[in-house]
């Protein structure tokens, strides 16, 4: 009798534990009814075919690592058109009843008959969200000509990822989302920056402002460069739209560059915005990492991007081929080498490196009686020392984008203008850049686009001062041109600048971004 009373507890438990299990949460997916089947441009059309049905519904599915449903659809394009023919992929949220991290998504993208470019997959698991929303998936498409139709093939995932915790916050809840594709306008990269300020005409007739007060008029203004005509962003990030997606990496718009490129600084990872919905605006996310200049700093050679001789060896002259000269490009500083790895493994190789384009980086070691100042210093070993940038942002508050000294001027394999020194096309923007935005050296500034609440590098140095200890432009938190001795541990904000041809999508701002297709 005992044991069959024991025999009907356990039964009894083990009817409660799986009700418990199989009752964690109730999925509903309906991806159907509103979806594109065709879209028009001049000279072509792209059929769009949904291979895997259009209908997803599951019923009290439990958290699980496995996708919970998965929609496999092809676009299909046949462009007889001389023009690239683009389209956008987004996923309508009509409704979504489940919490805001509960459901993630992935999506897988294949180049079915190498034509053109697909969305870019996104592996990472990337939140949905709660509520109703339109998520972007990427932009694609298809070269000229097909020479009939081309294939592009997308398995769009999605998750209800075990947490490992109690999840029946979301038992019963629903989501209703369908996949939504479409023409995609887009713009070379040059022409959507001019056009926000009337065009090259209207930005050069503003002539130069004045560089002694923080931001100034929001906007873009001219300036000459060591390749010819400069555009700059200047002013507040509320009232620019200078943000870009490429990469994989969110940046900030510094300027157009003489030569037809476009700079930009690092601003935090593509990841980021997604999950987000917006672009990152302060705090570590907008760097890359945190890092001295250099690991020594009682000379005026660590004020280098490179300098001549290994660390710890005094420089004994300020120019020449030998190791004893301070401005001797043969050995990497600490910054650069943190920023040739970071390249190494985020850009080299890959296939958008094609957009990058060698252009100047300025590391202005001249001294500031160079530049109009009286003698200050020898520029090698301890001699107490102020450079240019010094002279000009300090005291004269006139930046410049000119790189007065070829051996300064850090390019890859350009040596007509720069000095080929590079391993990597990345670097530093300079502290002239930076006043130009709209930093004035000692002022705060929270308002400015260039702004992030956090100590970064910047490329120029400033001064050597006391027993020799080093000292080269940053940013500080409060956001002023500031004064960082080389030993500091700062943020570190890479600069790259990329081909201005390049397709884009977006407006600029920071919850729409122009994205490189």
């Amino acid at each position: 009798m005992k044991k069959n009373i024991l025999t009907i507890i356990l039964l009894i438990l083990l009817t409660l534990i799986l009700s418990i299990g199989l009752s964690f949460a109730y999925f509903t997916a309906n991806i159907e009814g509103e979806e594109t089947t065709s879209i028009t441009v001049t000279g072509g059309s792209m059929n769009i075919t949904y291979n895997g049905g259009s209908n997803i519904s599951l019923n009290s599915i439990l958290p699980s690592n496995s996708p919970a449903a998965t929609k496999t659809f092809t676009v299909k394009g046949n462009n007889t058109t001389t023009e690239e023919m683009y389209y956008e992929l987004t996923l309508v949220v009509s409704s979504n009843t489940f919490s805001e991290n509960a459901l993630k998504y992935k999506l897988i993208s294949t180049n079915t008959n190498n034509n053109g470019k697909v969305a870019p997959s996104i592996t990472d698991l990337t939140n949905i969200g709660a509520g109703a929303k339109i998520i972007n998936l990427g932009i694609g498409n298809f070269a000229s000509p097909t020479s009939g139709d081309k294939t592009h093939t997308y398995n769009l995932e999605i998750y209800f990822p075990s947490f490992e915790t109690n999840q029946n916050t979301d038992q019963g809840r629903k989501i209703k989302a369908h996949v939504e594709i479409k023409n995609a306008k887009t713009l070379k990269l040059e022409e959507a920056i001019l056009a926000q300020d009337g065009g090259r005409v209207s930005i050069e007739a503003k002539g130069t402002p004045a560089f002694n007060v923080i931001n100034g008029t929001s906007g873009l203004y001219a300036a000459e460069d060591e390749y010819g005509t400069s555009y700059y962003y200047r002013g507040k990030k509320s009232e620019l739209n200078n943000n870009i997606i490429w990469g994989g990496f969110q940046w900030k718009i510094v300027r157009i560059n003489g030569d037809g490129s476009v700079r930009l600084i690092y601003n935090g990872t593509e990841a980021q915005f997604n999950s987000a919905n917006k672009m990152n605006d302060t705090g570590s996310n907008t760097q890359i990492k945190t890092a001295a200049w250099n690991t020594n700093w009682n000379d005026a050679k660590y004020l280098g991007y490179m300098y001549g001789g290994a660390n710890g060896v005094a420089s004994t002259v300020r120019h020449g081929t030998t190791s004893a000269a301070a401005t001797y490009n043969e050995t990497k500083s600490n910054i650069k080498t943190e920023l040739d790895n970071w390249y190494a493994s985020n850009i080299a190789g890959k296939s958008f490196e094609a957009d990058i384009v060698d252009n100047l980086f300025c590391n202005d070691r001249q001294l500031q009686s160079e530049v109009g100042e009286d003698e200050t210093g020898s520029g090698y070993g301890t001699s107490e020392t102020l450079y240019a940038a010094y002279y000009r942002l300090d005291t004269n508050k006139s930046p410049t984008l000119k790189c007065g000294l070829k051996n300064d001027r850090f390019t890859k394999n350009d040596t007509t203008i720069g000095n080929g020194a590079l391993t990597y096309p990345i670097g530093l923007i300079s502290a002239d850049e930076t006043s130009m935005a709209g930093f004035v050296f000692h002022k705060s500034n929270n308002t400015n686009y260039l702004y992030t609440n956090q100590y970064y590098w910047l490329g120029s140095p400033l001064y050597i001062v006391g027993a020799g200890d080093a000292y080269s432009f940053s940013v500080s938190s409060a956001g002023s041109l500031y004064d960082g001795d080389v030993g500091a541990p700062y943020g570190l904000r890479g600069a790259v600048s990329i081909d201005s041809k390049a397709r884009v999508t977006g407006t600029g701002s920071d919850v729409d971004p122009y994205k490189v297709v």
